[in-house]
């Protein structure tokens, strides 16, 4: 009777039912109502936020080019506010305007000068700058320059700053260029700023483009009421010159709106012809898309907007193409949760016609048995629920610990939905790593029935590893046997991987993943006890090796392309040694570019040298920086144990040692550790010490050595050298003192005590009546590329009292041949100060004839070696011959250094040489010694220098 009643139940069921087919019709048209109401939500949100994004754009291109006109304007009423502003005003105030604005290429006054002012302008402006003329462009606008035409008037580049960079410009005539002349005109006629259109910049090798914004310049503080009077009153422009991709460039880049590749950015301006071209495009404008795009209803978007710049009409274009299926993710998932839920719906309607009689009737059975087990237990499951923690309870009776009850939390932590792990055994989240010791003894207090805590590794759903606290309690009935397990989880995972990084950040560098100091010194412990032994004697055990590697030259990676361009080397040295050592061997980064190796199983110094060269020729391959290829030395220095120590520090200090030797010695090079470098190591850090005390202890003394005039044989200046007077050494000469002084930077100190106390003695001779004595004072290489020398200098000249022309700086030729402009700036400097400049040494370094020109230098100082070599052979006559006609014919006067015979005075004094100083005249001496050969005045040579 059950099975036929089963049967007959069955039949209504079959076939598709009127209430599944219209649940399906109906969810099918809701899915199309709502994919099209998604789309067109989507399309109108998509031009929202690309309207947004453009108008960003717009707005902060649109500012710059405001600020640029700002800038011009301020330029210009730094002229109303007075009408004799000097070229170091002008600097003082334009530098840090083109400071502050990085797409400023220059701030240039424009002077009118008429056809009759021309002469007398350019012989001025050459009295600063040699060979200056008034120049303009090459037919045709190209960015080349040639002396300029006679006309009856020219718009001359007359302040520029900053000069670097933009040196072409100082003295071009802008009203030779049609272009910018009717820029001038127009600016003039209207008394307000005008921008030029697009023109090749000057600056560059003319391969970049720009505008120049012209403010003209009256006399007077007011402008002039009407045209007419304004070009009356005019006598010239400030312009703002400007890199158009620089400043849209930069100014995008910096906010971070260049990141978005889909956006393409195009600025148009005119031409020089009227035309509007393109200024500046950054990305690729979208093209048209093909049928998926079409089917998808997809179409780039375009926002265009024109804006004016002081008179200009310019215009922004931004394209963005819409990014496949980007815009149409949730009508895609409305359209597949649409087809989901209808078939899902019309087969549940289906199921129910089929089963709702049987379901209604098991849930009248069952209603009332619920109610009476869910009363008891709501209250007890809904404490569980609100856990932060994932609670378990575990069926204690069969096999596999089943687990009965999940709360919320289980899914945030393991990512199981808590009625998925129901039924399920507890070894689930455990994982295939069930052979830890932490689990086996969880396993044992579940068969013993009994509390237990461990520290156990589980894993969630995605198979991501967890470290876990887990509490497991047993759970009674009332006659006493356990039924249950309730197992209680605490997620640890953040403080323990936390603590694991603090571990490893104690042992290893961060930079380059290599062992650091304190992982160094427990491996080459390590390595010791480990060495294998024919016998108990340390000597008859196998070698330790200790070698400190350091890159030659790595300093200049930092000082040229910047610390990280210095950090991608270390790694990539890091890398390149760590695969060249065996397993066995350890590599250490022990600071800055110090490497460190520990080297095992090599038996004799021919083995462990092989094994370096290996590490050496890795290192020495080419690195590929950016568009810079470069390639390091290093030297390396090899201490052993026990040999050279028997533990780590010991044997690390050593190899440092050895290290030093290797620089010492040339650089690139290995050397093994010998005793006698301890002994040579320790005296060089006594001196180093004894020279960082000197200063404060007062040891530094000057001596004086006088400069005599060879054509009335009177003294005319002296040149101050420093003396070290040791408590315990006696007299230091500079020679063994002034390499470690530039080595530690202690150079610097040192020279500005010299500068100081030289100036103040020269100024109280001065004040004694010894007439305008000049003082020379050598700079050092690190001195001169201070940023505060020009300060430091002016400073000491206004705390002394000493006129700038009675101080003498000399330069050595090495330290300007290495960032010649630079120099050449800094020199310039000095000489708008007014102090003497002289070259040191001339002849021994980097000399350049093209250069030397270009130096604003008073006196060659000739070498002591030409002076000893001119008698004795007829080619060091002709050079000293040359040198002396050479700085003669550049308008310099000429000093011979180290003049110790008669024979040698006489012959410079028929060569035409100006002035010498040697010991023919007088050695270097102390202030009282010197002061009386000044009082003398006039001084006789020695016939002998002995």
């Amino acid at each position: 009777m059950r099975n036929a009643y089963d049967k007959g139940s069955a039949l209504p069921g079959r076939g598709l039912s009127r209430a599944a087919v219209a649940t399906c019709v109906l969810g099918l048209t809701l899915t199309g109502a709502l994919c099209g109401g998604v789309r067109m939500l989507e399309s109108r949100r998509a031009e929202a936020e690309f309207a947004q994004r453009a108008g960003v754009r717009v707005a902060a291109v649109t500012r710059a080019f405001a600020e640029a006109v700002d800038a011009a304007r301020a330029a210009s009423l730094l002229f109303r506010a007075s009408h004799r502003i000097t070229r170091d005003e002008f600097d003082a105030f334009a530098l840090p305007l083109v400071a502050n604005h990085g797409y400023l290429k220059a701030i240039v006054f424009q002077r009118f000068v008429s056809a009759a002012e021309r002469p007398a302008f350019e012989a001025e402006r050459r009295v600063f700058w040699p060979d200056f003329h008034i120049r303009e462009r090459a037919p045709g606008g190209a960015a080349t320059l040639v002396r300029a035409g006679e006309r009856p008037r020219y718009l001359v580049n007359d302040y520029v700053a900053p000069i670097l960079g933009n040196a072409i410009v100082f003295g071009t005539d802008a009203w030779a260029y049609p272009a910018l002349r009717r820029v001038s005109q127009n600016a003039i006629d209207a008394g307000e700023p005008v921008a030029s259109p697009l023109v090749t910049l000057l600056q560059g090798g003319g391969g970049r483009r720009g505008i120049l914004i012209t403010v003209p310049v009256y006399r007077g503080s007011e402008r002039p009421a009407d045209v007419l009077a304004r070009r009356a009153a005019v006598v010239g422009h400030v312009e703002v010159v400007i890199d158009v991709a620089l400043l849209v460039g930069g100014t995008l880049h910096a906010v971070r709106l260049l990141d978005d590749a889909a956006v393409a950015l195009s600025l148009l301006g005119p031409d020089t012809a009227g035309q509007m071209v393109t200024a500046y495009r950054h990305g690729s404008v979208p093209g048209p898309g093909g049928w998926a795009s079409r089917l998808r209803g997809d179409k780039p978007l375009r926002h265009s907007e024109s804006f004016e710049i002081a008179g200009s009409n310019w215009q922004v274009v931004i394209d963005e193409q819409p990014r496949a299926f980007g815009r149409h993710t949730a009508e895609l998932v409305a359209l597949a949760l649409g087809l989901v839920l209808s078939v899902t719906a019309a087969t549940l309607v289906q199921q129910r016609v089929a089963r709702t009689r049987r379901i209604e009737a098991l849930v009248r059975q069952r209603t009332a048995a619920l109610e009476r087990a869910t009363g008891s237990l709501r209250v007890y499951e809904r404490a569980m629920a609100s856990s932060a923690n994932p609670i378990l309870l575990v069926d204690a009776g069969a096999p596999g610990y089943p687990i009965g009850y999940a709360n919320p939390a289980c899914e945030r932590t393991f990512g199981y939905p808590p009625h998925e792990l129901g039924g399920q055994p507890l070894a689930l989240l455990v994982g295939a790593d069930s052979d830890q010791p932490a689990v086996h003894g969880l396993c044992a207090s579940l068969r013993q029935q009994r509390e237990e805590h461990a520290l156990v590794t589980l894993h969630a759903r995605d198979g991501a590893e967890l470290i876990t606290d887990v509490y497991i309690a047993p759970v009674r009935r009332a006659d006493g046997k356990v039924s249950h397990f309730v197992v209680t989880v605490y997620d640890v995972t953040t403080a323990k991987r936390y603590e694991a990084e603090l571990a490893r950040h104690a042992h290893y560098d961060t930079l380059t993943g290599l062992a650091n100091r304190a992982l160094l010194t427990d491996r080459i412990e390590r390595a010791i006890a480990a060495a294998p032994a024919s016998s108990a004697a340390p000597a008859d055990r196998a070698p330790v090796w200790v070698v400190l590697l350091d890159v030659d030259h790595f300093k200049l990676i930092n000082d040229t392309l910047g610390r990280r361009a210095g950090d991608d080397v270390l790694r990539l040295l890091a890398t390149r040694i760590r695969r060249t050592l065996r397993p066995l061997d350890t590599a250490a980064r022990v600071g800055g570019d110090d490497f460190v190796l520990v080297l095992c199983d090599c038996g004799d110094e021919r083995q462990v040298a092989t094994r370096i060269q290996q590490v050496r020729d890795v290192v020495a391959e080419p690195l590929q920086l950016g568009e810079q290829q470069v390639v390091f030395g290093c030297s390396a220095g090899v201490a052993a144990w026990p040999a050279d120590g028997a533990d780590a520090d010991t044997l690390v200090k050593h190899a440092e040692i050895a290290m030093y030797r290797a620089k010492s010695d040339g650089r690139n090079a290995v050397q093994f550790y010998a005793p006698h470098m301890n002994a040579q190591a320790f005296d060089r850090l006594a001196l180093e010490s004894a020279l960082r005390h000197a200063l404060h202890e007062q040891q530094f003394t000057l001596h004086f050595q006088p400069q005599v005039d060879l054509a009335t044989c009177r003294v005319v200046g002296t040149e101050a050298l420093i003396r070290w007077r040791h408590p315990q050494l006696g007299t230091i000469e500079p020679e063994r003192f002034i390499g470690l002084a530039e080595e530690t930077g202690l150079i610097v100190p040192i020279g500005a005590w010299v500068l100081q106390t030289a100036c103040r003695q020269n100024r109280h001779w001065q004040r004694g009546g010894l007439g305008p004595l000049r003082i020379a004072v050598n700079l050092s290489a690190r001195q001169f590329a201070e940023p505060d020398l020009m300060a430091g200098v002016e400073r000491v000249l206004r705390e002394t009292g000493l006129p700038p022309g009675s101080l003498e700086i000399e330069l050595t030729e090495s330290m300007m041949m290495g960032d010649i402009e630079s120099a050449i700036h800094t020199m310039h400097c000095f000489k708008r100060m007014g102090v003497t400049l002289s070259i040191d040494d001339f002849g021994t370094g980097y000399s350049s004839l093209q250069y030397l020109k270009r130096l604003p230098v008073d006196v060659l100082k000739i070498d002591r070696s030409f002076v000893q070599d001119m008698l004795a052979s007829a080619d060091g006559a002709a050079l000293v011959d040359a040198i002396i006609s050479l700085a003669h014919g550049l308008r310099m006067h000429v000093i011979a250094e180290g003049v110790e015979t008669i024979e040698q005075l006489d012959f410079l004094r028929g060569a035409g040489c100006d002035q010498v100083q040697g010991h023919v005249y007088s050695r270097p001496q102390t202030v009282e010694r010197i002061e009386a050969l000044l009082r003398a005045g006039h001084i006789e040579p020695h016939a002998s220098a002995a």
